[in-house]
């Protein structure tokens, strides 16, 4: 099992795309499931390789491959490189099935794809890839001369269920090419199209850890001096694996120049596990910062990360001498799901703990329409509520609104109001 293991991972030319499963009808001759398979490979070398020795097969039928003499794949692509096996050093070529650009196009889906300039395209010998390739093919690309090789699908193992369908119109791509076939290294396209034939693996771009201003929350938004601050940081993971292998290292910006130094570093926080396509929170409590404005630097440690543009972000915030019982964030909220301003945020400090709380929200006729807390019992001087623009009769209208506070306790009866806008 190891020597046929290292056999189908040795050679120059590497299997990186596959598209098995085409958008459409597969119902024979002209259909798109017909016409329309593609199998993308790499000349990870720095030889120019002739892929004229080469042969291709899906374990059921074996193809020589071919120079594309059609010219008419010219009309749609015309800076295409055809009349040729020849794949220059690290470049990608396309084996496409012969009838790609058959004028019998029963289905729709003619020539659908993008391709870059300068790709080589090539085919088979045959009238299908193989014999058509299935979902559940394995592949192999072999040289009849040299032992250049490489597989699709883990034919080395058939008990791994691998490949199978990664939805219609969805290729597989090979996400890093120097590692070998196996089904941890193959994932389902993220392209927005289904696929990147002739260019980059939308999969081998996939490591990446993301923050912005939006994944920044302090509580409270304006702090009176002699405070601290809580801040809530979330992580996005836009990449396709699960990792913890990052660290968060939170700086102080004193002079406001956006470059960040020793001198400057708050705190370094290790990451938590999260998920792909999901966000995680780590908290920092900065303590008691001194009175001024602070912009504060955020920066994501990841070594895999290959979008380093998102790692990191600045905001501030102000320590001042006194900012009254109530603070509101932001200045117009919008509650419409779309992740930014949905919500309400109202910081309260109150003299002393101990008393019952009332905030409630009225219209700009006076009228409550919407309880936060009442009455309740608090064990803090301070404390933070969201309004989510919802009221008890469905959703607030557009509008301003009174954010209206009320607090009892033993020296006597404290009020505070401010003017929130709702904007849908």
């Amino acid at each position: 099992m190891i020597l046929l293991f290292l056999l189908l991972f040795n050679g120059r030319i590497v299997i990186t795309e596959v598209m098995s499963n085409v958008k459409g009808s597969d119902s024979g001759t002209g259909s798109p499931g017909d016409r329309n398979e593609f199998i993308e490979i790499y000349n990870q070398s720095s030889d120019t390789i002739d892929l004229s020795d080469f042969k291709i097969s899906d374990f059921d039928a074996t193809d020589i491959l071919h120079a594309w003499d059609d010219e008419q794949i010219l009309t749609k692509y015309p800076s295409l490189r055809i009349h040729s096996t020849l794949i220059y050093p690290y470049s990608y070529a396309l084996i496409l099935d012969p009838e790609y650009t058959s004028n019998d196009t029963t289905g729709g889906y003619s020539q659908p794809y993008s391709f870059p300039d300068s790709t080589l395209i090539i085919t088979v010998g045959n009238t299908t890839i193989g014999n058509g390739l299935q979902t559940t093919d394995p592949l192999i690309i072999y040289s009849t001369i040299s032992s250049d090789t490489s597989t699709f699908g883990t034919p080395f193992d058939t008990t791994d269920d691998f490949p199978y369908d990664p939805g219609d119109g969805i290729s597989w791509e090979r996400i890093e090419i120097t590692e070998p076939d196996t089904p941890n290294n193959w994932h389902s396209s993220l392209d927005p199209t289904g696929s990147t034939p002739g260019q980059e693996n939308s999969a081998s771009n996939a490591d990446d850890l993301a923050i912005d201003t939006l994944s920044i929350i302090f509580i409270p938004t304006e702090l009176k001096s002699g405070e601290d601050l809580q801040i809530e940081i979330w992580i996005k993971n836009l990449g396709i694996s699960e990792t913890n292998d990052y660290t968060l290292k939170i700086y102080d910006d004193q002079n406001f120049d956006s470059i960040l130094t020793s001198d400057e570093l708050l705190h370094k926080l290790p990451g938590e596990s999260i998920l792909p396509q999901d966000s995680t929170k780590l908290h920092f409590t900065y303590e008691h910062p001194d009175q001024r404005t602070h912009n504060l630097g955020f920066v994501i440690n990841y070594p895999p990360d290959k979008n380093p543009a998102n790692d990191s972000v600045f905001k501030t915030f102000k320590v001042i001498g006194d900012i009254g019982l109530l603070a509101l964030s932001p200045r117009v909220f919008t509650p419409d799901n779309d992740g930014i301003n949905d919500r309400l945020q109202i910081d309260y400090r109150i003299p002393e703990s101990g008393g019952k709380l009332t905030i409630s929200i009225f219209d700009t006729r006076g009228i409550s329409i919407h309880n936060l807390i009442k009455n309740q019992t608090v064990i803090r001087e301070n404390g933070t509520l969201y309004w989510d623009g919802n009221i008890s009769k469905g959703k607030a209208p557009t509008g301003m609104y009174i954010i209206y506070l009320e607090y009892q306790y033993q020296k006597g009866l404290t009020r505070a109001k401010r003017i929130a806008v709702l904007s849908r």
